[in-house]
């Protein structure tokens, strides 16, 4: 029999834990949407690879999320393209990967110094937005992106409960 002071440590302990499994999730590549009329920068398919997978790295480093593999659907994710006005064409695909949750996030380019960043996590089973975090980078540079990943997910996205 354990001692009553002890149970309540044990519970502090094991709680987080015990209470929480990675949900499966489909991280889809960072989408770009330039309305900034200026002339296209060469290195944005890079940038947006770095970004998802700082994006996937940082849901998996937090314990709440498992990102899935969606290399083997790469044609069908390509297809939804692009998913933040597609009407949920990319339900299908995310559901066909075995995840539960679906994380879509897209740049909204202005400028070459002004973009909005949009991360949106969606509940599978029931097709609905379960979290939306955005927020304003400065700079269309690597550095620029991967702080704004850091900043959404550390500071706005794993602050809401999950």
């Amino acid at each position: 029999m354990l001692p009553r002071w002890l149970i309540p440590t044990l519970a502090l302990i094991a709680g987080p834990a015990a209470a929480q499994t990675p949900a499966p999730t489909a991280v889809f590549p960072f989408e770009l949407a330039d309305t900034s009329g200026e002339v296209a920068s060469p290195g944005h398919d890079a940038r947006i690879a770095l970004a998802t997978e700082q994006l996937a790295r940082k849901l998996e480093g937090s314990g709440r999320y498992r990102p899935v593999d969606l290399a083997p659907l790469a044609a069908k994710v390509a297809a939804t393209a692009p998913r933040y006005s597609c009407g949920g064409c990319w339900l299908d695909v995310a559901r066909e990967s075995g995840a539960e949750l679906a994380v879509l996030a897209s740049v909204h380019k202005v400028s070459t110094l002004i973009s909005t960043m949009d991360i949106w996590v969606a509940d599978l089973r029931s097709g609905q937005y379960v979290a939306h975090v955005q927020g304003q980078i400065r700079g269309d540079t690597d550095a620029a992106w991967l702080r704004g990943v850091d900043f959404l997910v550390d500071e706005r996205l794993l602050r809401q409960p999950p």
